[in-house]
């Protein structure tokens, strides 16, 4: 865990109410892996006090150094995001990262020659898909799907990053506006029944409704579902215990023991 003044090197407007920021932190850069967050102070002043959590999108490189840049991308929700879509490039933000349990990618030698791996994302839960996809593309035999899904057209995210990386890409908006009209949980449900799911693993994030259906999907299926559950955070660094999530061994912080979890451990109530 690092904590540091990272420069904002970049900082864009992606989306009605959705940014992309580049921050420079070589030292969390290099340390950082898919699934893992950076926890951020949005300004200098009292209000808002507590730090906000968010997903390392992706890791750049700058003049050939290996990742010596966080990128993140996050949606406003409230005032700390409002004043952070304020911020501006050359500007310091103390930020506190890698933190967190990412996604184990280890899993995909572990049973050997894997079929395929999913990728399911719901809204701003794409964000740290986009960094696993890459691990995953550079890193393993697998095919990688990449389901997409938002109410509209407007909100789908990372469509063309997804494949430029040659992942297979599908869209889908509860409107139809854009791609599959649906719940991106229904495209899950439509690439599964077409294919052997025995060496296949899900990897999803976004609202913790939608994990709670993954989770019956890949249950019907037999297939493992790993999901980055979306709780507040204060802290982050596990000692208030202000994030907790029931599961099958008691209770666990989504900011220390998380935030992914085997979706098959987590008890919703």
């Amino acid at each position: 865990m690092i904590q540091t003044k990272a420069k904002i090197v970049s900082h864009t407007q992606v989306a009605p109410v959705h940014f992309k920021m580049i921050l420079e932190a070589p030292e969390i850069a290099s340390e950082a892996q898919p699934g893992q967050f950076v926890h951020v102070r949005v300004h200098d002043k009292l209000d808002p006090l507590l730090r906000r959590p968010f997903s390392i999108h992706r890791i750049r490189s700058w003049k050939l150094e290996a990742g010596s840049q966080i990128e993140i991308l996050y949606k406003i929700r409230g005032k700390a995001t409002e004043i952070l879509s304020g911020r501006k490039p050359g500007e310091l933000l103390d930020i506190i990262g890698p933190l967190g349990n990412g996604f184990p990618l280890e899993l995909q030698s572990a049973i050997g020659n894997p079929q395929s791996a999913i990728l399911v994302a719901g809204g701003i839960g794409v964000a740290p898909l986009i960094f696993l996809a890459e691990k995953l593309v550079h890193s393993s035999q697998s095919t990688v799907h990449s389901l997409i899904g938002a109410k509209t057209k407007d909100l789908i995210l990372c469509e063309e990053e997804f494949k430029k990386l040659g992942c297979q890409v599908e869209v889908a908006t509860e409107d139809g506006s854009y791609g599959f009209r649906g719940r991106v949980t229904d495209l899950l449900k439509n690439l599964l029944s077409t294919m052997d799911c025995r060496l296949s693993t899900i990897y999803a994030a976004g609202p913790n409704f939608m994990l709670q259906e993954i989770k019956k999907i890949a249950n019907m299926f037999k297939i493992l579902a790993l999901g980055s559950l979306e709780e507040n955070i204060a802290c982050g660094l596990g000692g208030c215990f202000g994030c907790v999530v029931k599961t099958r061994e008691g209770y666990k912080r989504v900011c220390k023991e998380g935030p992914v979890f085997n979706l098959e451990d987590i008890v919703w109530e």
